[in-house]
């Protein structure tokens, strides 16, 4: 992920100026330029202009979680309105941020957390229904929220065992997202209630080249959002310079964070 000023312009781009601020998900991968530089070449079009309400640290914040939590909600499940959806992990990366996008389509939002202040968290970005997983089975909360029926899409931020409670969780002919699918499953469930699996990997465009006129296209409609109220990041409160690198890791690692880790250029 990357926020900063375009300092320079290959002659065949006119969607981009020298001096405009900008955002995206645009390397990294497979020995692609990465952001913690002074510079970093981008391909354009994986690049949209900064949410003109945010810094450049929080609009850094939102590229990757923001395009995979969108492709996995617009352009995969196509969520409505009149629908009731299931984030699992509403106070994580791409869970905060789905919660919004669920919520700015008009849907019902529950959201699984770990904690009080996790929860608090997700509240204030608009869900509805609180599940805390540690104290509520599959089985309860589908049965206190839903009458029993299930939820019409359940997104699977966690992976693992958390992809066969979305099968549980989810209701006949529903919907599950996955971003982690690393791992063995039973789909008979699945198979059983005549559920649909997504496997969302943002990750394609970059790896394949296809498909990256879309993830700006989604980064442009999310500015819009961002500058209308109706979406913003959680930045966990610690924020490190380039220099810090290994900290900032380190964080990450401990699985103390809330929210996404930021660097900023000194």
């Amino acid at each position: 992920d990357v926020a900063g000023v375009v300092a320079d312009v290959a002659p065949d781009v006119d969607t981009f100026q020298i001096g405009d601020e900008v955002y995206g998900c645009a390397g990294g991968f497979l020995g692609s330029d990465g952001a913690l530089a002074d510079y970093m070449l981008a391909d354009s079009r994986l690049l949209a202009r900064k949410p003109a309400s945010l810094d450049f640290a929080q609009a850094a914040a939102m590229p990757l979680v923001t395009i995979t939590a969108w492709e996995g909600l617009i352009d995969r499940a196509n969520i409505q309105a009149d629908q009731h959806a299931l984030i699992h992990g509403g106070a994580g990366g791409v869970g905060h941020i789905a919660v919004q996008i669920a919520k700015a389509k008009g849907a019902r939002v529950a959201t699984t957390v770990s904690s009080d202040t996790k929860a608090a968290l997700a509240l204030d970005l608009g869900a509805d229904d609180i599940i805390n997983y540690r104290q509520e089975s599959v089985e309860q909360y589908v049965q206190r929220l839903t009458g029993g029926w299930g939820f019409d899409i359940v997104y699977d931020t966690v992976g693992g065992a958390v992809l066969d409670q979305s099968f549980r969780a989810a209701c006949k002919k529903g919907q599950v997202i996955n971003i982690l699918g690393f791992n063995s499953h039973d789909l008979s469930p699945a198979f059983l209630s005549g559920i649909t699996l997504h496997l969302e990997n943002m990750t394609l465009p970059l790896l394949t080249g296809e498909g990256r006129t879309r993830q700006g296209e989604i980064l442009r409609q999310a500015a819009a959002l961002v500058d209308a109220g109706q979406l913003k990041p959680l930045l966990d409160p610690h924020q490190f310079t380039f220099d810090q690198a290994n900290e900032a890791h380190a964080l990450y690692e401990s699985r103390k964070h809330i929210g996404k880790i930021i660097l900023t250029h000194a």
